[in-house]
């Protein structure tokens, strides 16, 4: 997986699939695209399975891509906030939404990146990196602030589910 540099501005906002094989055209001025890492900490981290990374942390690692394809169906659907999908919807997965950094003293410039639904094993991409913890594109999971969200439905500070769904 792909994004935009955690703490530079300019540049996509979202994460994006890049071809394992790229392929370039002009060297010019450009926005940037980095890959993307897990930053998980505990106790965070202990919620997710480490099955599919042979019981390795997931904290500073690369994370793969993920296409939803399901045969037969024409529409994928991420519903954040639940972890069942609609009556006559299939459920494909679900665990934790994530997404970029959100930083109140200012120090991360993004203002905007795509909300990702995790699943209960996330997978570890390009074995070469090691976990070296290069910062950046960095992903979290994403908490709750209540307030305009009701605070009796939304808890403050939460981790937030999500489940991804095929119809």
């Amino acid at each position: 997986m792909a994004g935009p540099q955690w703490n530079k501005p300019g540049g996509g906002t979202n994460f994006l699939c890049p071809h394992e094989n790229p392929h370039f055209d002009t060297d010019d001025n450009s926005g940037l695209l980095v890959g993307v890492e897990y930053q998980l900490h505990r106790p965070i981290q202990s919620v997710f399975s480490e099955i599919n990374n042979d019981g390795s942390p997931l904290y500073t690692k690369s994370a793969p891509c993920a296409v939803c394809y399901v045969e037969g169906q024409s529409t994928i659907l991420m519903v954040p906030a639940r972890t069942q999908c609609p009556d006559g919807w299939t459920t494909e997965y679900a665990e934790y939404l994530a997404s970029a950094y959100t930083d109140s003293a200012g120090i991360n410039k993004r203002h905007y990146s795509s909300y990702i639904c995790l699943d209960e094993a996330p997978e570890v991409g390009f074995a070469h990196s090691g976990g070296l913890n290069h910062f950046q594109a960095l992903i979290y999971v994403v908490e709750v602030g209540c307030g305009t969200l009701p605070c009796s439905e939304y808890i403050n500070n939460r981790e937030l589910a999500c489940v991804v769904c095929s119809k």
